[in-house]
């Protein structure tokens, strides 16, 4: 019989390389759904993770879930549950079984339940409450406050991180259902308690893992709006990195789990330590290299300042040059003086019989020119008075005494002429004694 396929032998697959390309397949077409189905032959392996079957009115299929995964849920499944599991499709390559890896589970009906919770943060989220929350809680608070039930492993593990991270911050419990029909109102009550004593820096709300309907009370709409407008920062530490709420949304942080949100409310001891011991030596350094900085700059300026003994010292032997060439100078110009003045006196003394002649000639010159000044002075006072004379003759005040006088009009302009006068004009006579004022008449012509 003839092998059609002998021509194209690359075709042939392995019973391993089928089941893997197969698989490959499975997780590429069919990637990550939601599933609901009835549970059957649950079983919890050694290993710690669950293998059971989920099955319909029409067929099954075998799901797996890992130990990772399956510790996140609280409430173990039997069988007869009707559940929905998220999952990606796989072929468990050995066997050529096709089976589901669920990654979360939950019970069925809570679709319902997420279907409100998708409906209200969406009617909070366009109403912009979410961005009322943008408190940001203190880096080194003084005090926490911890909203929580008592007995809760959360409260312990919170407790325990903030001991070990910042020993030096009080701690204030609000303790509080987390579960339960009345357990958002008591919340919700607690918050504005809270708020109106402003006795904590920064407020932890934080719960355990649980299902939807452990945490439902945390979705509530009343207690979002209060969280948005607490005026203490708040920081949601509920269930665990898969669970969200709408708490979360509204609060000013969200953490993961409950002691991601001690860690996340203050700052690590030992960090603070650090940066302290940090920002000391920096501080030293930069002391250090200040101080340094400042010596070098004063050893400089010490260089340049000359010491005024120095200039002292300078001008002293300045002023012993100056007075040294001061009495040289004096000394050479008093010998200079007293040189001269012995020749002056030599020369008195060689010139005594002219100075004696001369002194005569002297004598005589001046009797001679003290005659001529007075026969000068003589003739001058001659003439002096012949002139006053002459002078005297031609006052005329004097003439006036002979009988003369001297007619002038009322501006003392002194009239010459018969014409020059007009009837009826007033005019002035001078006489030696005195004057006569009159008036004119009539002149007329010799």
């Amino acid at each position: 019989m003839k092998n059609d396929s002998n021509d194209d032998l690359d075709d042939i697959f392995t019973v391993s390389g089928l089941n893997k390309k197969v698989s490959l397949l499975l997780e590429n077409e069919i990637s990550l759904v939601w599933v609901k189905g009835e549970v059957s032959n649950f079983i919890i392996a050694n290993s710690g993770h669950w293998y059971f079957t989920m099955k319909d009115s029409i067929a099954s299929v075998k799901v797996v879930m890992f130990k990772s995964r399956a510790n996140a849920i609280k409430q173990k499944l039997k069988d007869g549950d009707e559940i929905e599991i998220y999952a990606n499709a796989s072929l468990y390559v050995p066997r050529g079984e096709y089976q589901l890896q669920s990654l979360l589970l939950r019970k069925s009906g809570i679709g319902r339940l997420h279907e409100k919770f998708l409906a209200l943060k969406n009617k909070l989220s366009e109403e912009g409450l979410f961005k009322q929350a943008n408190r940001l809680p203190k880096l080194i608070p003084v005090s926490i406050g911890i909203i929580t039930s008592l007995n809760t492993a959360a409260l312990r593990d919170v407790l325990v991180s903030l001991n070990r991270r910042a020993p030096y911050v009080k701690i204030v419990i609000y303790p509080t259902p987390v579960q339960g029909i009345d357990a958002s109102l008591k919340i919700l009550e607690k918050i504005i308690t809270i708020n109106n004593r402003m006795e904590v820096d920064t407020l932890l709300l934080v719960r355990g893992g649980g299902s939807l309907e452990d945490l439902w009370c945390f979705n509530d709409e009343s207690l979002a709006r209060v969280i948005a407008n607490s005026s203490i920062p708040i920081i949601s530490g509920i269930g665990h990195e898969t669970d969200f709420t709408i708490a979360d949304f509204a609060s000013d942080l969200r953490a993961p789990t409950p002691t991601a949100a001690a860690e996340l409310s203050c700052s690590n001891i030992v960090d603070l330590t650090n940066k302290i011991k940090f920002f000391c030596r920096h501080i030293y350094r930069s002391q250090r290299c200040i101080i340094d900085n400042c010596f070098q700059c004063l050893d400089i300026l010490s260089r340049r300042i000359v010491s005024p003994l120095i200039d002292i010292k300078i001008f002293l032997e300045r002023i012993n040059v100056l007075k040294k060439l001061l009495a040289s100078c004096i000394r050479g110009k008093l010998v200079e003086r007293r040189s001269k003045f012995n020749l002056i006196v030599n020369s008195l003394h060689f010139n005594a019989t002219n100075i004696s002649m001369e002194a005569r000639r002297l004598f005589i010159l001046s009797d001679k020119l003290r005659k001529v000044y007075l026969d000068g002075v003589a003739s001058r006072q001659a003439v002096v008075q012949s002139a006053m004379a002459i002078i005297h003759a031609f006052n005329p005040e004097n003439i006036l005494h002979k009988g003369y006088s001297v007619v002038r009009d009322i501006n003392g302009n002194v009239i010459k002429s018969y014409d020059s006068v007009s009837s009826g004009q007033k005019l002035e006579i001078q006489l030696s004694d005195g004057f006569i004022e009159t008036i004119v008449y009539s002149s007329k012509n010799k």
